[in-house]
């Protein structure tokens, strides 16, 4: 029975270690794949154009809105003309009676001791 183990062990420490060097050929082969494919990236990030910028007509746009926010800024140069306040109520009473309004009567009181 002692050999059986022995010949068991063996057999065991032979087959983890094949199996040890069939996980790493497999990672290795997977990081190989990521590497190419981040490779593949970096030279398509690489051929591409940069955007150029034009200095002097990023200067103008901001020249214009610089002045924009300058006009809505600044205080109105034109003073509105103010009209003569009427009073709302002589205005009601011209339209219902006129120009020409007589006064109105009041009710003499009398004293009730009379």
């Amino acid at each position: 029975m002692a050999t059986l183990l022995q010949h068991m062990r063996s057999w065991m420490q032979r087959s983890v270690e094949e199996s040890e060097a069939r996980m790493e050929l497999m990672m290795e082969r997977k990081i190989q794949v990521v590497h190419k494919r981040l490779d593949a990236f970096e030279l398509r990030v690489w051929e591409r154009p940069s955007p150029t910028i034009d200095v002097t007509t990023f200067q103008t746009k901001l020249a214009r809105l610089w002045a924009d926010v300058d006009a809505l800024l600044s205080p109105a140069k034109v003073v509105p003309e103010c009209t003569p306040e009427v009073k709302e109520d002589e205005v009601v009473m011209t339209f219902l009676f006129g120009d020409t309004m007589r006064q109105p009567t009041l009710p003499t009181l009398r004293r009730l001791d009379d």
